[in-house]
Order: structure tokens, then sequence, then C-alpha cells
């Protein structure tokens, strides 16, 4: 039986528009549809959400994608950055996150519905289903991508002699792979992380 929630949260996010950072405090209401009978899945599905937004987005600063330059310098200055492919208001916010945490469930759980107001927003809420249009969300991006990036900047060519370090952090890592990715060796408690690539195309 598919079981419908309510989920609400806030976070705290910078913007830059305008030539201008300012911090901003979110707050996001999610209505849920599990799709599945598997609890362990269910489960899952709502901790990728709140890793994600906990994670992810928690002191991030919003910036639109054409900014290059601006976000580069924000990287390289030690801030974790977060591309939008308009400018960083909050209705383009709530929609990435309606596209982004769809993506990250996989099917096992649905956000029917995401509304999100904002401080600087003067707390006006705004509403997004799957009735309305994507708008520049159509578009293949990171928030169709079903795992914690939440960028559009290529990192630079590394020269052969230095060590890349990847910094992406995965489901895995989290421990919040999706059950029948895990495999319990019998006759002990020992977990062995099958971790097959997924097929993203």
């Amino acid at each position: 039986m598919n079981v419908r929630l309510q989920y609400d949260l806030e976070f705290l996010a910078g913007i830059y528009f305008e030539d201008r950072l300012q911090m901003n405090r979110y707050s996001v209401s999610m209505s849920l549809l599990t799709k599945t009978k598997d609890g362990a899945s269910t489960n899952a599905a709502l901790e990728r959400v709140k890793a994600f937004v906990h994670g992810a987005m928690d002191s991030t600063i919003f910036i639109n994608q054409a900014n290059t330059e601006s976000a580069e310098f924000l990287q390289m200055a030690g801030c974790d950055v977060t591309t939008l492919p308009e400018e960083p208001v909050d209705q383009i916010v709530g929609m990435m996150l309606y596209y982004k945490l769809n993506a990250i469930t996989e099917g096992r759980m649905i956000i029917t519905g995401l509304d999100l107001c904002s401080t600087l927003g003067d707390s006006v809420w705004y509403q997004h289903d799957e009735d309305d249009v994507a708008g520049p969300f159509a578009d293949e991006g990171w928030w169709h991508q079903p795992n914690m990036r939440h960028d559009s900047i290529e990192p630079e060519p590394m020269p052969d002699n230095v060590v890349k370090v990847t910094t992406t952090i995965d489901w895995h890592e989290l421990e919040l792979d999706w059950p029948e990715d895990m495999v319990t060796v019998a006759g002990n408690d020992t977990v062995v992380y099958a971790n097959f690539p997924r097929n993203e195309k």
C-alpha cells in the first residue's frame, strides 16, 4: 500500500545575486508518496533526502551557472557552490529541489509536491508539483542525477604527476545504498557492497 507523508525541514544557505552575497534561511515542506512495500527502501529514500538537504544544501552558495567566473572564484575561496540554470530566486531553488530530490529517491519514494519559502523572500511560499512546467530544469543537468552532485563546474585538468582526490560523497559512503545493492555473506555479519555502476543515460 502506498503511504502519503509530509516532511518539513530548514536549512541555511547563501545566494550570490547581482554581485552581492547574502545569507538566507529556507523552509521546505514536502508531500511524499511511498512507492515500494520494502520498508528498508522507504527509509533509505527519506534518509537520502535528508542527507542531500543537510549535507549538500546547508551552507552552500546558490549562484547562476552562467556566472562561471564568480562561481569558480567562490570555490577556490573554499566555499561550497550550487549552480542553478537561472538566478537563485526562491522559485528556482524550489524547482531544483523538487527535481533533484525526486532523482535521488529513484522512484522508491515520490515527492509529489514541494513548497519553499525563505527569509529574504519575505516568507512567500512557492509551490511545485508534477503539473508544473519544468522550464530551465527540462534540460539535462546535475538536478536529474541520482547522486550528491550539486554543481555544473567542470574540474580543471590535473597534470599527470598530481594525484586526483575525489571529494564527491556517494550513497555507499553514507550507507544509503538500496537493499538489493548489498549482499550479506552467509554465516557471518559481513556485508559486501555490490556497487554496480548505474546507467545514468
